[in-house]
């Protein structure tokens, strides 16, 4: 067993690889290389397939990569896996470069395949080079700590798929060597040598200035990478506990809207001065912002610095591309944003039954009064209103400016933002929050938080109308 052979089978090993395998192989001298190693010991898989994807970037030379990954597979005994993009189309309708096109493309149909034909792992022929120059590009394009550890080895592709790249500690010069000695043919990509992409300046330009400086900058690099991975593991470990300790613990517990919206929107809350009294809030933002997978942009997290020394009552917004947050009552407040999606337009009420709007299921259920608990429904999230004095039809809607009504026990009047803020409703949510009118415009609740006061059950009362609100 050669040298690249065995530095595969020992990755397979380390990283306990087995079942089934699906290498993604475009026909290069690389993913043929690893092709070639995989068969020399494939028999200790239960199942082998390829995955080949036609981009069709380079004309004729497109369709002769397909062909030639179809002759290595049926020379090998695998199964081979095809798919067809187009990939400038692509790049053009999601405003992406092509290279993240690319990515985007292939990756996500790797996903499907294995979903679908029940692959385990998935292997790709990412090497020492391709490690180096991700560091490189990494650096100059501006990056974190996690950056510094260029492409990991393993890990998670999706909830089933794992993929593994076993010759990242393969230089390219051995890859060379193992085809020369095993008398490989492999399909050359012309673009390869041409500067037009980022990587292929750091390939053909960057790597060997420095190799005039370090003839084994690859290996150097490659070596740095492991100790940056090794550095990032501890640093996780250290970081995860000051993370949660930044955590601000709220011990709320309510079937009310408001706090069923923050169980399933909002992603986590952080106390200001505890991000004060830690110091460096750039540096624990930005961990904050990887530990729950949000991309990370550097002008919100100068808002927030800026916004740390603002009072604890100022409220305000912070811009954000991917997600939307807000700093107030001392807290900054990060939400997935989906909500924004949901479509809010007024929904007429004529009849009781369940209706649909925004993120919530709205129900009107019409009962005697004689014998219902409204204490117990009202601690369940339900709102209780005197049958008689409401008149159908009824319209759901959100806060408008100038709503008012009469809170449950109140003589006078109440503004609804006002009334929102003293129950302490998080900025973004006080726009959501439905409100259900009368037909003469009268507000008469807001459903699981508060009851007009002119609508509430008395002794006299013979019908009630229940109305619920929860989350779809």
């Amino acid at each position: 067993m050669s040298a690249v052979s065995e530095k595969v089978a020992s990755f397979l090993s380390r990283q306990k690889i087995s079942g089934s395998l699906l290498l993604a192989v475009s026909g290069g001298i690389d993913s043929s290389v690893m092709a070639h190693a995989v068969f020399e010991f494939g028999n200790s898989f239960k199942r082998i397939g390829v995955a080949h994807v036609n981009f069709h970037l380079r004309g004729e030379d497109s369709n002769r990569d397909q062909e030639f990954v179809r002759n290595l597979s049926q020379r090998y005994g695998f199964e081979l896996f095809t798919a067809d993009f187009d990939t400038l189309a692509y790049a053009k309708d999601h405003k992406v470069s092509v290279e993240i096109a690319a990515r985007e493309l292939r990756y996500n149909w790797f996903r499907e395949l294995a979903q679908k034909e029940g692959f385990d792992f998935l292997l790709t022929a990412h090497n020492a080079n391709d490690n180096a120059e991700t560091l490189l590009l990494n650096l100059i394009r501006g990056t974190g700590r996690q950056g510094l550890g260029a492409i990991r080895p393993y890990g998670p592709l999706g909830e089933i798929l794992y993929v593994a790249r076993p010759l990242l500690e393969v230089e390219r010069s051995e890859i060379e060597e193992y085809a020369r000695e095993n008398k490989l043919e492999y399909c050359i990509d012309k673009t390869n040598s041409q500067n037009e992409y980022s990587r292929n300046k750091i390939r053909n330009q960057v790597i060997p200035l420095l190799q005039e400086i370090n003839p084994s900058v690859v290996k150097t690099l490659t070596k740095d990478i492991e100790r940056f991975r090794s550095l990032n593991k501890e640093v996780d470990r250290f970081c995860g506990e000051k993370l949660l300790n930044l955590e601000a613990k709220s011990t709320a517990s309510s079937t009310a809207i408001p706090y069923c919206l923050s169980g399933k929107y909002i992603i986590c809350r952080i106390s200001l001065e505890k991000l004060k009294e830690n110091g460096n809030p750039e540096f624990w933002l930005s961990e904050l912002f990887r530990s729950h997978i949000i991309p990370l942009s550097e002008d919100a997290i100068d808002n927030i610095v800026s916004a740390l020394n603002t009072a604890d009552e100022t409220s305000l917004t912070i811009p954000m591309s991917s997600h939307s947050a807000t700093v107030e009552r001392g807290e900054l407040i990060i939400y997935d944003s989906s909500f924004n999606e949901c479509d809010f337009s007024p929904v007429q009420i004529d009849a009781c039954g369940s209706y649909s709007f925004g993120p919530y299921s709205i129900g009107f259920e019409e009962t005697d009064a004689e014998g219902f608990d409204i204490q117990d429904a009202v601690r369940n999230g339900l709102s209780v209103l005197d049958a008689a004095k409401v008149s159908f039809p009824l319209t759901v809607s959100t806060m408008r400016p100038g709503d008012r009504f009469s809170p449950f026990g109140l003589k006078g009047s109440k503004s609804v933002a006002d009334f929102l803020n003293s129950r302490k409703v998080d900025l973004l949510f006080k726009d959501i929050i439905p409100v259900i009118k009368d037909k003469d415009g009268k507000i008469v609740c807001l459903p699981s938080l508060e009851i007009d006061d002119h609508f509430k059950v008395t002794s006299q009362s013979k019908k009630i109308l229940i109305v619920s609100a929860s989350l779809k």
